[in-house]
């Protein structure tokens, strides 16, 4: 026994003075031992300033946390060539059993991103951009592990349905629309026009382009209420940050509460307004969940605990669940945002699928 721990003690010194040697300290060591064991996570966001890009950081840390792992993080800054160059640094140093999630900021860089990254063996789950044609099955299928999303059009749809009935099915209204080549944008507009269809006593009088940026709706805001006085009577704006800028000059008219405005995203400011009146109301996603499944499913590949390509299409192209939020139910969603479940990465692997709300449908990723 004696022998046994000498020996011990004298491995230990070998190995302490060859890492001191070499300049490399035992934490390093014990880092890299860490991802040969698990890989590195790695997310890709589109900015840090959001709200939304904020929630969707603090799933992936959860999951990160729970691994004993810090994830890299890269910012894009909605330019999917930068993101597509970041990839490649972080790439060049090696990647075992690498996990990625992210968004590839716009349809045209989607291809390219799971296609690097499968180049590197590193798998990923792709967010809310994806184009109509390719999918995680049919393209680079061992590594491209799954694409998820919120489905835009039923958010459109449940905005517009909101006006109809606090409008008592009659009236004028107008849409700002997000960046119109991404799918949550053209999808929102196409959830409009199908309740436009269910309520034909409203009438659209006009849609915007907002850039789903507060500054841009509240000046279209101002053009529309030069133009349309007060004959308008809601504002259908793609996410909250628009509807924030939209009530934001309803208010220089003294307009908020009595011009509708409804947005979506869920984000904090988006409920507040809902609270206070100034919105009617929000559709309720949850970037913390969405962060935490995506980032699930890439590392599950990586690791092996789950093969891309024994899943079904469902099951790597779906839908995360999402609700309408009026002043009815909008003190339950504030206490989420206050107190947002800690995932754990075993709490998420026993379904990854528990929040889906199915496959998204052929055509749904088609700007019409």
């Amino acid at each position: 026994m004696k022998s046994h721990l000498k020996f011990g003690a004298i491995a230990r010194w070998l190995v302490t003075s060859a890492a001191i040697c070499a300049g490399i300290t035992l934490p390093a060591m014990q880092a890299n031992a860490d991802e040969a064991k698990g890989g590195k996570l790695i997310v890709g966001i589109d900015e840090t300033a959001s709200e939304y890009w904020s929630e969707y950081l603090q799933g992936v840390k959860d999951i990160g946390a729970s691994l004993g792992k810090e994830p890299v993080v890269l910012t894009s800054n909605y330019q999917g060539d930068q993101l597509l160059a970041q990839l490649g640094a972080t790439y060049s140093a090696g990647c075992n059993q690498c996990a990625l999630a992210t968004d590839p900021s716009s349809n045209a860089f989607v291809k390219a991103v799971v296609n690097r990254s499968a180049k590197s063996k590193v798998h990923v789950v792709t967010i809310w951009n994806r184009p109509e044609d390719i999918h995680p099955w049919d393209t680079d299928s061992k590594y491209w592990v799954a694409h998820t999303s919120f489905d835009g059009v039923m958010s459109g749809y449940y905005q517009v349905m909101a006006l109809c009935k606090a409008l008592n099915g009659k009236g004028k209204i107008a849409a700002i629309q997000g960046v119109p080549s991404t799918p949550p944008a053209f999808q929102r507009i196409a959830g409009l026009k199908k309740g436009l269809k269910e309520c034909p006593g409203l009438e659209l009088v006009d849609t915007q382009v907002g850039d789903w940026q507060e500054t841009k709706a509240q000046n279209i805001t101002r053009t529309w209420l030069a133009r349309y006085g007060d004959q308008l009577q809601g504002i259908f704006a793609s996410n909250d940050a628009m509807g924030r800028g939209a009530v934001a000059a309803l208010k220089e008219k003294g307009l908020n509460g009595k011009v509708l405005v409804t947005g979506s995203d869920g984000s904090n400011i988006g409920l507040e307004m809902v609270k206070s009146g100034d919105m009617l109301a929000t559709v309720w996603n949850d970037p913390v969940l969405q962060g935490a499944v995506s980032m699930s499913l890439a590392y599950a590949a990586a690791i092996g605990d789950i093969d891309p390509e024994k899943l079904t299409h469902a099951q790597r192209d779906f839908y995360i669940k999402q609700d309408v939020v009026t002043k009815d139910n909008v003190d339950k969603y504030l206490e989420l945002k206050k107190s947002a479940p800690k995932y754990t990465y075993d709490e998420i692997k026993k379904d990854f699928w528990k929040e889906s709300a199915g496959q998204i449908p052929e055509g749904a990723n088609e700007n019409k």
